[in-house]
């Protein structure tokens, strides 16, 4: 196996990381510190809302998304460079405009997740005495990330890119698509029976993905990161030229 068809994805991989950290992480702390009062978006497709049912164990899709993407994001590199190129420009325009919207336009969620059952008298990060395993881990999620950036859904967004990542190459062997297919989809169901996102989370997510990918795929963007990164990885030896043995 040429090595070189992973390991030039990883100085991109770096930067889009420290993106993700500053956009959403960042938002969070900043939320937290500064008591950032979101918009609760519940009201939009309010129906649909109240009928999502809370399914504690979808938890387990969820708590594996970040290795899951990253996973994701290193098979589209080994399969495709150009279609390697496209999907990290999109991933670091629609995660820099999240950041930006999480910013200036903060939402949240600590009703929905009220909701789910898991709080004393429902009374906020106040847990049941009688949670058992699954719905524990359910309340360790609540308490380690804020009810914040909800609006759009980055679970969705990243899981629907990796959607696009295996879609558009048609070389990819289809054991790859239908694993990725099947986990990223898990992903984004579980955001809406974890009571973490409203519909309206995910739709956005799923809308801002397909217009950055639309819009970016042929675009000077993608290939000055293409360049960039190229000539980055050449000087460090790591660079792949695309042709698959």
């Amino acid at each position: 196996m040429n090595k070189k068809r992973i390991t030039y994805a990883i100085l991109p991989f770096i930067f889009m990381a420290i993106i993700l950290f500053i956009t959403y992480f960042g938002n969070q702390f900043y939320a937290e510190a500064m008591d950032v009062e979101g918009v609760d978006y519940s009201y939009v497709f309010l129906g649909f809302n109240e009928w999502v049912p809370f399914w504690a164990w979808t938890i387990y899709p969820y708590i594996i998304a970040y290795p899951f993407w990253m996973l994701a994001f290193f098979v589209v590199a080994y399969y495709s460079k150009e279609h390697f190129y496209e999907i990290l420009a999109v991933t670091i325009v629609t995660f820099i405009i999240c950041g930006l919207w999480y910013f200036f336009f903060q939402s949240d969620v600590e009703s929905w997740r009220i909701t789910s059952g898991l709080f004393a008298n429902g009374e906020y990060l106040v847990p049941r005495d009688d949670l058992n395993f699954t719905e524990k881990i359910v309340f360790m999620i609540y308490q380690a990330a804020g009810p914040r950036n909800a609006l759009p859904s980055m679970h969705t967004l990243m899981s629907w890119i990796a959607i696009i990542g295996v879609r558009i190459d048609k070389k990819m062997p289809i054991g790859w698509k239908v694993f990725i297919w099947i986990i990223s989809m898990a992903i984004i169901i579980s955001t809406q029976t974890l009571k973490q996102h409203y519909i309206i989370d995910l739709l956005v997510a799923v809308a801002l993905a397909e217009a950055g990918y639309w819009i970016l795929r042929k675009s000077k963007i993608t290939y000055w990161l293409r360049d960039f990164f190229t000539k980055l990885n050449q000087k460090h030896n790591l660079d792949w030229d695309g042709t698959i043995e």
